[in-house]
């Protein structure tokens, strides 16, 4: 750098001459400033483990309670349970069984009205009509006397057994006898060995039924009493 009083050549950024020791005027190349260092971070705070164990299962429980509530939308509400039949008093269920004895009582004189018109061979498409029918009614009180209940009646099994073996027979010879109308509604009443085996096959089953019968009157009436329904013979059922 040449002095600007003698000329002298400085050494460069000289801030006086060697020569003549004048102060240099030349500007000094500006130094720029290093910028202080920032601030170190504060210290990461550290979260208790209990709490993030405590977080992890908050989260959990709130996903289980998401499916459950997911799963169960648009299911229908599950249907209310059928209402308790109360049971049926001992009386009452006496009361269905003198009912189906009454039904058996009225097949039995439909059935024997019937029989009288085709043995004088009058009326023979009514009575035959009849006959059938008493088999449908049969059928039906043998339905009836399997489902109903006798739990609380005293014999309640023996009354219930003896019952169906007699409607039972009583529709065999049911079925026995119409065998033996059907050719005199249709062919005339002549007798011929055909029919006579008809009715001796119902023969046979009427007298099964009447010994099953005895059996359910010397069961059925001492339960009737104690109830208040009426004592049968036979010949009522």
């Amino acid at each position: 750098m040449h002095c600007e009083a003698c000329g002298f050549d400085n050494y460069p950024g000289a801030r006086y001459c060697a020569r003549c020791h004048s102060a240099s005027t030349a500007e000094m190349p500006a130094v720029e400033a290093t910028p202080p260092p920032p601030p170190p971070p504060p210290p990461a705070r550290r979260v208790p483990v209990a709490l993030v164990i405590v977080a992890i299962g908050l989260i959990g429980v709130l996903g289980a309670v998401a499916i459950v509530v997911l799963r169960t939308q648009g299911k229908p509400a599950p249907a209310a349970a059928p209402p308790t039949v109360a049971a049926r008093s001992a009386k009452e269920q006496a009361g269905d069984i003198d009912a189906i004895l009454e039904r058996s009582s009225a097949s039995r004189a439909k059935l024997n009205g019937a029989l009288q018109r085709v043995q004088r061979c009058t009326g023979l498409a009514a009575a035959l009509a009849d006959m059938r029918q008493v088999g449908v009614e049969r059928k039906a009180q043998i339905a009836d006397t399997t489902a109903v209940t006798v739990s609380a009646l005293p014999d309640g099994e023996r009354v219930r057994s003896t019952l169906t073996s007699a409607l039972t027979y009583a529709l065999e010879a049911d079925q026995h006898f119409v065998a033996w109308a059907e050719p005199a509604a249709t062919d005339g009443c002549r007798d011929t060995k055909a029919r006579r085996a008809d009715w001796n096959s119902g023969q046979k089953s009427s007298e099964q039924a009447q010994a099953a019968k005895r059996q359910l009157v010397a069961v059925w009436n001492p339960v009737a009493g104690q109830y208040g329904f009426k004592q049968r013979s036979t010949q009522q059922i």
